[in-house]
C-alpha cells in the first residue's frame, strides 16, 4: 500500500446502488460533439457513466470547452454523481497537446528528457496541470511512463521521458508532484510497459518477448516509483508477453496477472487500475464486446475506457452485468472497484481545494523556462552557431504527419521561418515529405547551392529520404541539422554537420531554440 494512503477498501460497500449503476460507474465513454447536450444527457439517463473522456474533435477554444466542461458537471450533477465529475484527457505536451490554439503549446516527456533533470518534469508537469485546473478538469492520462527501448517504436517516441528506466522513473516522479500541485489526479500509463515493442495498439497487438525479470530490472521501475509518488491511477497497456506464462497468453489490459497479482498485490498498488480503450485495435480485432468487459473486470481493473462507439459500449456493459447475474462474476468484486471509484471522486475534491496551480499571467514565461531547459546543442563543427545576419540561410523544414492516433501534431505548419526573420535574418524557406524520393532530393540541393542550410529533421532514423537529403547536403556544404522528434536522429545525420535537438515543434520550443541560434551556446559540446 502507498506510505500514509488509507485503504479505499475499509469504506462501507455501496449497498444503495443498483448493480446497473456500478456497473456503469466503472465504465468511461465519450460524447462525439463540442457539446455534451444532448447526446451526453441522453445516454446518461439509460447509464449513469462513472467518466468522460476528452478528445482533439470536443475541443475548439478556451470558451467552449469551459462550456462543454459546465455542461458535463450540470448532467452528472442532475443524475447524482459526485462532484467534480471525472473527465479526463490524454494531455501530454507535445505531439499529443489538445489545447494548443490557445494555451501555451509546450514541449512534451522526450524533450524534458533532454535536459537531464527532473525538475523539468515538475515544472511540466505543473504547467500542464495548472492549464487542466482552469478548465475543471480534475484528471489527466498522464504521464506516459514506457521506457523507449525500441528505437523503431511507431506509438511511444517522444511520448517518453527517454530510454533509461531509472531516469524516466525520475522524471515521472517529477511530473506527477507539478500535477498534483496543481490541483490534477493524474493517471500513469501503460501498465507494464509499452516502450520497447514494434506494433502500435491503436491498430494491432504488440506482442513484448521480455521476461518478468527483465521487466522487474527495467520497465517496471518507473510505475514503482509511481506508486510511491501517490498516482491516482495507473493505466493497463494492449500488449502481451508470450515468455511471461502467467499471463496465459491474455494483454496485460485484460490479464488477471498483471493487473491483480503483479500491479495490485505485488507492488502494493491501491488507486484505480483501469484499462487503455478497449475500443483500439489491439482488442477490437481480438475480443467480442460481450466478453472484453468480463475479461477486464476478472483481470482487476476498476475503470474501463472505451470512448468512442455507443453501441459497442452497451454491449460491453450487458455482458459484464449478465457475467455478474450468472455468477462468472461476484457482485463483492463489483463493489471492491466502486468503492475505489467513490475515494478517487474524494481526492479529486481534496486535490481541488489544496491546488496551488501556476497564476494564468505566469504561464507564458513558464512555458519558455521549460522550452530553454530543453534545447540541447549537440555540436557545432563548422562553427555556424551563433547566426548572423550577413549570411543567406535556406530553411528545409519537413511536412508533419500524423504517424499514430495518438498524436495530433500533423499538418501543423512548423513556424520557425517567421521567428528567424523576426530577429533579422534572412531566410529562404523550403518544404520537404516526410519520406522525400531521389528527384525531391536533387531539387532541394540544387536551390540550397551556396547557401548555409539549416534542415529540420522528423524520425529521419526511420524515414531514410531525409538522411539522403541531409548527406547530400553536407558534402555539398555547410549543414545544420534541428532533430525535431525522436532523438535517434542525431546518431545518424552526417556527423562533419551542425546538430541542436529539440524533440519537439511546439512554438515555445521554436522560440527557445531562436535564441540559441542568435545567441550560440556552448551547452550541450
Amino acid at each position: 500500500m502507498q506510505q500514509n494512503e488509507v485503504n479505499p477498501l475499509q469504506d462501507p460497500a455501496p449497498a444503495d446502488m443498483s448493480l446497473e449503476d456500478k456497473i456503469s460507474l466503472m465504465c468511461v465513454v465519450g460524447t462525439p460533439s463540442k457539446a455534451a447536450e444532448p447526446e451526453f444527457r441522453g445516454r446518461m439517463s439509460r447509464n449513469r457513466f462513472g467518466g468522460i473522456g476528452i478528445f482533439p474533435h470536443n475541443v475548439k477554444n478556451e470558451k467552449q470547452t469551459l462550456e462543454l466542461m459546465e455542461e458535463v458537471q450540470s448532467i452528472t450533477g442532475d443524475y447524482g454523481l459526485p462532484q467534480p465529475y471525472y473527465v479526463s484527457i490524454d494531455e501530454e505536451g507535445g505531439t499529443l497537446s489538445k489545447f494548443k490554439s490557445f494555451y501555451p503549446y509546450i514541449p512534451g516527456n522526450r524533450a524534458a528528457g533532454l535536459s537531464q533533470d527532473p525538475d523539468t518534469a515538475y515544472l511540466q508537469g505543473k504547467i500542464i496541470g495548472s492549464q487542466l485546473h482552469s478548465l475543471g478538469i480534475p484528471m489527466n492520462w498522464a504521464p506516459v511512463l514506457d521506457v523507449n527501448t525500441n528505437l523503431d517504436n511507431p506509438v511511444v517516441g517522444v511520448r517518453s521521458f527517454g530510454e533509461v528506466p531509472e531516469s524516466v522513473a525520475a522524471f515521472g516522479k517529477a511530473y506527477i508532484q507539478g500535477m498534483h500541485e496543481a490541483g490534477v489526479a493524474v493517471t500513469a500509463k501503460h501498465f507494464p510497459g509499452h516502450g520497447q515493442v514494434s506494433g502500435d495498439s491503436h491498430v494491432v497487438l504488440p506482442e513484448c518477448g521480455l521476461t518478468m525479470e527483465e521487466l522487474l530490472n527495467g520497465p517496471l521501475l518507473p510505475f514503482i516509483a509511481a506508486i510511491e509518488a501517490r498516482a491516482d491511477s495507473i493505466m493497463m497497456g494492449h500488449l502481451v508477453f508470450p515468455n511471461i506464462p502467467e499471463s496465459a497468453g491474455l494483454p496485460a489490459s485484460l490479464s488477471p496477472f498483471f493487473a491483480g497479482d503483479l500491479l495490485r498485490s505485488r507492488l502494493g498498488f491501491e488507486g484505480i487500475i483501469c484499462t487503455d480503450d478497449i475500443e483500439m485495435g489491439a482488442i477490437r480485432k481480438h475480443f467480442s464486446p460481450d466478453e472484453v468487459g468480463v475479461l477486464a473486470v476478472l483481470a482487476g481493473n476498476d475503470m474501463i475506457l472505451m470512448c468512442h462507439t455507443p453501441e459497442y459500449q452497451e454491449r460491453v456493459i450487458a455482458g459484464i452485468h449478465k457475467a455478474v447475474l450468472d455468477g462468472v462474476i461476484d457482485e463483492s468484486r463489483i463493489d471492491e472497484s466502486v468503492i475505489r471509484i467513490q475515494h478517487l471522486y474524494t481526492k479529486f475534491r481534496q486535490y481541488q481545494t489544496g491546488a496551488r496551480p501556476i497564476p494564468r499571467e505566469g504561464w507564458n514565461e513558464a512555458a519558455l523556462q521549460l522550452a530553454r531547459r530543453t534545447v540541447k546543442v549537440s555540436r557545432d563543427p563548422l562553427q555556424l552557431l551563433p547566426l548572423s545576419a550577413s549570411h543567406q540561410y535556406m530553411l528545409i523544414l519537413p511536412q508533419q504527419e500524423q504517424l499514430t492516433i495518438a498524436d495530433n501534431s500533423g499538418g501543423n505548419d512548423i513556424g520557425l521561418a517567421a521567428l528567424l526573420e523576426a530577429v533579422g535574418l534572412s531566410v529562404q524557406v523550403q518544404y520537404c515529405s516526410m519520406k522525400p524520393e531521389a528527384a525531391e532530393i536533387a531539387a532541394l540541393c540544387a536551390q540550397a547551392a551556396g547557401r548555409v542550410v539549416i534542415q529540420g529533421t522528423l524520425n529521419a532514423h526511420l524515414f531514410s529520404g531525409q538522411l539522403q537529403l541531409a548527406r547530400q547536403l553536407a558534402a555539398a556544404g555547410p549543414l545544420l541539422n534541428l532533430v525535431l522528434r525522436n532523438p535517434y536522429d542525431d546518431a545518424y545525420l552526417p556527423q562533419n554537420a551542425g546538430s541542436i535537438l529539440l524533440c519537439s515543434t511546439s512554438d515555445y520550443s521554436l522560440k527557445a531554440l531562436v535564441e540559441v541560434l542568435i545567441q550560440g551556446t556552448e551547452a550541450g559540446f
